[in-house]
């Protein structure tokens, strides 16, 4: 059994492994839409604008996106890209693998080996990318059946806290948001002291009322994110 204790840095570990898991599973999912929709782009019209724009708050006007897109995927400078984001989650994995597990483990040096594979090759076609995707869930799988206590829970906050950021981000309904906070709220009753109570109640109240929801206003965004993003305290 690995040791129960959690000092600080396995707890930072174990929710920001948490957190870019899920960025990396929702990332390449809202790419993979980015490729789909491209194709339906009126003539003159920006492809992946709108993408590039919601990650990375690209000037669309000075957009290259061919360029922009195949750094959004493989550049370890890019601090949003696929790539950034897997390399991180490894490098918080090699920390916690006492914790997670082998077998939990393995799945993200999967994941790190073929973006590095994929990136030396500058593959262009997104699909070659699908076996993160299916390794992401696996890790998940895993997680859930070998990983408890604490450690589950900072995992798991991690993943919802990071759900909530690229819902809003994506302007996803309201619905989707709200359903994921309340899962969230389950945690914050059972974990209270891992969470800043000031900022949760900043959280249900702007995430109380569905026609005050508005993610396309950035000023109520930025609002959101920010209590979001200061909830957790590890």
């Amino acid at each position: 059994m690995p040791n129960t204790f959690l000092s600080a840095n396995q707890a930072n570990s174990l929710f920001w492994l948490g957190r870019y898991a899920e960025r990396g599973y929702l990332m390449l999912h809202l790419m993979r839409r980015a490729y789909d929709e491209v194709i339906d782009v009126p003539v003159g019209e920006v492809p992946y604008s709108d993408f590039l724009a919601k990650i990375n708050g690209f000037a669309t006007s000075n957009l290259t996106t061919s360029y922009q897109m195949m750094k959004q995927i493989y550049d370890p400078e890019t601090t949003t890209s696929l790539r950034s984001i897997i390399e991180r989650m490894m490098d918080n994995a090699i920390t916690l693998r006492a914790q997670i597990y082998s077998e939990s483990f393995s799945y993200i040096e999967l994941c790190r080996n073929l973006i590095r594979e994929k990136a030396a090759l500058q593959e262009t076609n997104i699909t070659a990318l699908q076996p993160i995707t299916d390794w992401l869930l696996a890790f998940w799988g895993s997680i859930r059946e070998r990983v408890h206590g604490r450690t589950y829970s900072l995992l798991e906050v991690g993943r919802l806290v990071e759900r909530i950021d690229m819902f809003v981000r994506f302007d996803y309904k309201h619905v989707r948001v709200e359903g994921t906070w309340q899962t969230l709220r389950g945690y914050i009753a059972t974990e209270g002291v891992l969470f800043d109570h000031v900022q949760a109640e900043r959280l249900g109240t702007l995430l109380a009322d569905a026609a005050a929801f508005d993610a396309h206003d950035a000023a109520y965004k930025d609002n959101l994110l920010s209590a979001l993003n200061c909830l957790v305290m590890v």
